[in-house]
């Protein structure tokens, strides 16, 4: 059974087509069954505020440490979608803890 080891917030930035604003994103780290770890990352944003900027499907995010990590949406983005969607990156499956430390430095985990 996977262990759930750190779920928190981050302020971040998203990049539209080399158009930066302010996000905050989510980071959720667990520990798989054969000794895996698995970071999911997602942020959460106005629908109607990212089809003004020009996104449809994908974007960049920028981490706290300046790291750039591809999002995307499920499908492309209309209005008939929810007034707030999720955007998502490819989970993210790491192999030791001092990996883990590396590539995600905002879970400070002991």
């Amino acid at each position: 059974m996977a262990e759930h080891l750190k779920e928190a917030g981050y302020p971040g930035q998203i990049d539209i087509d080399g158009t930066r604003s302010p996000v905050t994103y989510k980071l959720k780290a667990r520990r798989e069954d054969g000794g895996a770890f698995r970071v999911a990352v997602s942020l959460t944003a106005p629908r109607d505020w990212l089809l003004k900027q020009g996104f449809r499907k994908e974007a960049l995010l920028v981490r706290q440490g300046g790291d750039e990590m591809p999002i995307h949406f499920e499908e492309t983005l209309n209005v008939a979608d929810n007034i707030s969607v999720t955007l998502r990156a490819d989970d993210a499956v790491i192999a030791s803890r001092d990996e883990l430390r590396r590539k995600f430095p905002e879970l400070r985990m002991g």
